[in-house]
């Protein structure tokens, strides 16, 4: 399993600011190696043949950024004025 770190950091409190995610491989195609959420969900695919560790941990910080930014109203990361209208 394929632990990317994302997540944590530190608060006061030394308490996570971020949901902590975790990623893994899935590696059951020879040709491609898909990142995966801890819940089984796609994250990013990449040529067997291809595929860099680098290449792996910037896809998960990535998929995980798109997360919190999908997610920041609810997560409380934005406030009142922050919000996005859509047309």
């Amino acid at each position: 399993m394929l632990k990317a770190g994302l997540g944590g950091g530190a608060s006061v409190e030394d308490e996570p600011l971020f949901a902590k995610f975790d990623y893994y491989l899935d590696e059951s195609d020879p040709d491609i190696v898909v990142l995966r959420r801890q819940d089984g969900s796609f994250a990013a695919a990449f040529s067997a043949q291809g595929v860099t560790r680098e290449g792996i941990v910037e896809a998960a910080k990535e998929d995980y950024w798109r997360l919190l930014e999908a997610n920041a109203e609810c997560l409380g990361l934005l406030e009142a004025g922050d919000r996005q209208r859509s047309a």
